[in-house]
């Protein structure tokens, strides 16, 4: 084999995820369009335009992703377990991780802002606050944890574990924050979805990864949801939210400390393909299917930030 083999390889990749992504927007899009056109009173209802966009992604969308990206071959992943103890420091890591990238956004959103003229939306932040926070905690919390990790941690990392641990952290990493198209959430979900595919590469289980997720879902969305929803003038409230950001302030803090701490931990292994140096990036990156895939994405979160 050969780099214009390695470098099909990974095209095929781009354009599997490029298909799987076109479809989950089709399948969303053209769900809310048909039931808004013999409903058009639902157009008012964020409950019922949050559920007419997940429901089908989750029933239809993924599944159908799970079908192209599926693996012909068995991974060689071996198998290990995690302690308690292990998963705690891991979930302060990933908190850290959450909200280092999460200001990234935050910073580039608002000079995006100051040169159009106007904020940028923040489709996270709407949806949140637009409905039924059961309804987001079922979605944000139970649904997309399993299925995102399937999708973008097994079925991707599966594939590219034969090139080394490093290709399958980064590409899960950056396919999975592009995946988001936009740029609230991509720096976060950029870190996120690379410290994922290391946990998974290392323990072969996607328990952990899921159970992650999980966790920083509900910080992330629910309890922050909730706070959104007390009565701001009540004193209450104000000492709920300053024991709540001191939680999360001394979480950040503990998990940055970690990270940098146990830097030397994060060592990953080649696999039985080794691509040269120097031709790593041409041969995972710059190929037909994944610079498209990176392009219209890429472009897509320009014109949400922009035009939206």
């Amino acid at each position: 084999m050969d780099t214009k083999t390695y470098k099909k390889d990974f095209s095929s990749i781009g354009v599997r995820m490029l298909i799987s992504t076109a479809i989950i927007l089709l399948v969303q899009i053209g769900t809310q369009t048909f039931a808004l056109t013999l409903f058009p009173q639902w157009q008012n209802h964020f409950n019922i335009l949050l559920a007419l966009s997940m429901v089908p992604l989750y029933v239809l969308g993924f599944p159908i992703a799970f079908v192209i990206m599926r693996n012909k071959e068995t991974p060689a992943i071996k198998k290990h377990s995690m302690k308690p103890g292990h998963l705690a420091v891991a979930f302060l890591m990933t908190y850290g991780l959450m909200i280092a990238g999460n200001l990234i956004g935050l910073g580039l959103t608002a000079g995006m802002g100051l040169l159009k003229g106007s904020p940028v939306q923040n489709t996270l932040l709407n949806m949140i606050t637009g409905g039924s926070l059961w309804l987001t905690s079922i979605f944000m919390v139970l649904c997309a944890p399993v299925f995102e990790e399937i999708l973008f941690r097994k079925l991707i990392c599966d594939k590219v574990i034969k090139y080394g641990e490093g290709c399958a952290v980064i590409l899960s990493g950056l396919i999975f924050g592009l995946f988001h198209m936009n740029f609230n959430q991509f720096f976060y979900t950029f870190f996120l979805g690379c410290f994922f595919a290391f946990i998974y590469v290392k323990t072969g289980r996607l328990k952990y990864t899921i159970l992650l997720h999980m966790l920083i879902n509900f910080f992330g969305s629910v309890l922050g949801g909730i706070l959104l929803t007390l009565d701001p003038a009540s004193p209450n409230t104000a000492a709920i939210s300053t024991v709540y950001s001191l939680c999360m302030f001394a979480m950040v803090i503990a998990g940055i400390i970690l990270l940098i701490v146990k830097r030397r931990a994060f060592v990953l292994k080649p696999g039985e393909i080794v691509i040269e140096k120097g031709q790593r990036f041409k041969t995972v990156i710059l190929n037909a299917g994944m610079l498209l895939f990176c392009l219209i994405l890429s472009a897509i979160m320009l014109v949400q930030a922009f035009l939206a």
